[in-house]
C-alpha cells in the first residue's frame, strides 16, 4: 500500500514538472494520458492529462471521434433522361440494391419489345435455314413426289396437244389474214400508180382540149376513189391480221407450254439429288441466320440493359445525406442524384495520442471506446493501424492518429460522434 502511494506521489511530482515545462498556457492542446492499470483514471480527471513516461501495464487514454471508413458517395445514372420518380429522401437508410430513382423508360421499353420481335424472327429464320440444310444433307428420292410430278407432266403435255390443235385453226386464220394484207397492198400500189398517171403534170394540156378535158377529169375522179378505197381496204386487212395474230399470242397453248416446262422441272427436282453448290448455299444461309440471331440477341441485351440503367439502385448500404435533383428534371449521365454515406463501417480516430505512447500501441490491441452520446456503454474495438504522419503537437510532443475499428448493433453510432478510447498498452 505504501509503495502505491509513493508511486502516485512521484507521478504527481513528474506531472507538475511537465506542466511547468510547457509553460502552463491556458487552452493549450492536451495530450493523451497513459494511466497504470492498477490506478484507473478518476471522475475528476475529465480530459486526458499530459503524457508521462509510459510504464509496463498501463492503459493509454486518448480522445477522438467516429469516422466512416468509406467517403461520401455521389450516386448517378449511367444514362440520360427525364427523372420520373425519386424513391428516397435525406435521412433515409437504404440497403445495397434498394431503389433510389427511376428514369422515364417508356421509349426504352418499346425498344425492348422491338428487339424481342427481331430476335424471335431471327430465330425462326435460323430454324428454317437449318431445316433446309438438313433436308439437302439427308436427301433421298421421294417416290410419291416423283409419281406426282410424272402425272402432272403427263397432264400438262395433254393440255399442250389440245392447245396446239386449237392454235392450228387460229394459224389458218392468220395465214388468210396475211394473204388479204398482201392483196390489199398490191391493190393499193395499183391504185397509187393509176392516181399518179391521172395527175401527171405533163397531161395538163389536155384540160385545154374540150374533148380531152372531160375524159381526164373522169379519169382523175376514178383514180382518187380507187386510191381511197385501196387504202381503206389495206387498213382493214391489217387490222384483221393483227386480230388473228393476237388470238394466237393469247391462246391457251402458251400457258400449256409453261405448264409443261414447270412440270418437267418439278420432275427433275424430284429425281435429282442436291448439288454441292446448293448445299454450300444452304450452309451459307445458316451461317448468315446465326449471325443475324447473334446480332438480334445483342441488340435485345443492350435494350434490356438500357431499361435496367433507367433504375438507379443503391450501390451499398448507407444513409442518404442529400438529394440533388427534383422529379421531372432532365438529367445527364453521371450527374449526381443523391449523396450517401455508408454508416455500417465505422472507425474511431484518436486526436491527441502523444508520440511518447506510440511504442506501446500496435495493431491488434484491444480498445474500449466510450462515446459522449452513450457514456454508460462501452464499445469494444481493436487497433487497426497508426497514422504515418502527425496531426499536430501538444507541448513538445507530436500527436498521431490511431485508427480503431468499432462495431455495435445495439447503438445508433453516427460519424462525427466524439468520445474517449482506452488502449491496453504493452
Amino acid at each position: 500500500m505504501k509503495t502505491r502511494q509513493l508511486f502516485a506521489i512521484f507521478g504527481l511530482i513528474f506531472l507538475t514538472a511537465m506542466l511547468a515545462a510547457c509553460g502552463g498556457r491556458p487552452g493549450a492542446p492536451v495530450a493523451a494520458t497513459a494511466v497504470p492499470d492498477d490506478e484507473p483514471a478518476t471522475e475528476t480527471n475529465a480530459e486526458p492529462t499530459a503524457t508521462r513516461p509510459s510504464q509496463s501495464g498501463v492503459t493509454i487514454l486518448a480522445d477522438g471521434s467516429v469516422v466512416a471508413v468509406k467517403p461520401v458517395l455521389a450516386v448517378s445514372f449511367t444514362a440520360s433522361g427525364r427523372l420520373l420518380e425519386l424513391a428516397v429522401q435525406p435521412g433515409d437508410v437504404v440497403a445495397a440494391g434498394d431503389l433510389i430513382a427511376t428514369l422515364d423508360d417508356e421509349a426504352l421499353l418499346d425498344a425492348v419489345t422491338n428487339a424481342e420481335f427481331q430476335a424471335a424472327q431471327s430465330e425462326l429464320n435460323l430454324t428454317q435455314a437449318q431445316a433446309e440444310l438438313d433436308r439437302l444433307l439427308t436427301w433421298e428420292p421421294d417416290e410419291t413426289a416423283v409419281a406426282l410430278a410424272q402425272a402432272n407432266l403427263t397432264a400438262a403435255q395433254a393440255q399442250l396437244e389440245n392447245a396446239q390443235v386449237s392454235d392450228s385453226v387460229a394459224g389458218n386464220s392468220v395465214t388468210q389474214a396475211n394473204v388479204s394484207v398482201a392483196q390489199a397492198e398490191r391493190q393499193l400500189a395499183d391504185a397509187q400508180e393509176a392516181y399518179n398517171t391521172a395527175f401527171d403534170p405533163g397531161r395538163e394540156w389536155e384540160l385545154g382540149d374540150p374533148f380531152r378535158k372531160q375524159f381526164l377529169e373522169n379519169e382523175r375522179d376514178a383514180a382518187t376513189r380507187n386510191l381511197q378505197f385501196a387504202e381503206e381496204n389495206l387498213r382493214v386487212a391489217r387490222a384483221n391480221y393483227s386480230l388473228a395474230v393476237a388470238g394466237i399470242n393469247n391462246d391457251s397453248s402458251l400457258n400449256a407450254e409453261a405448264s409443261v416446262i414447270s412440270a418437267q422441272q418439278a420432275l427433275e427436282n424430284a429425281q435429282k439429288p442436291p448439288t454441292a453448290e446448293q448445299i454450300e448455299a444452304a450452309q451459307l444461309s445458316v451461317e448468315q441466320a446465326e449471325l443475324s440471331l447473334q446480332q438480334s440477341q445483342l441488340s435485345l441485351e443492350q435494350a434490356q440493359e438500357a431499361v435496367a440503367d433507367a433504375q438507379l439502385l443503391a450501390p451499398a448500404a448507407g444513409t442518404i445525406l442529400s438529394v440533388e435533383v427534383a422529379e421531372g428534371a432532365m438529367i445527364g449521365a453521371g450527374s449526381p442524384i443523391v449523396t450517401m454515406l455508408d454508416t455500417t463501417q465505422l472507425e474511431f480516430h484518436t486526436s491527441n495520442l502523444s508520440e511518447r505512447d506510440l511504442a506501446r500501441v500496435a495493431p491488434g490491441q484491444t480498445v474500449q471506446v466510450t462515446l459522449k452520446a452513450y457514456p454508460n456503454d462501452v464499445i469494444e474495438g481493436m487497433v487497426v493501424r497508426i497514422g504515418t504522419q502527425a496531426t499536430g503537437t501538444v507541448g513538445d510532443a507530436a500527436v498521431f492518429p490511431v485508427i480503431v475499428s468499432i462495431s455495435s448493433d445495439e447503438l445508433d453510432i453516427r460519424p462525427g460522434m466524439t468520445g474517449r478510447a482506452e488502449i491496453a498498452g504493452e
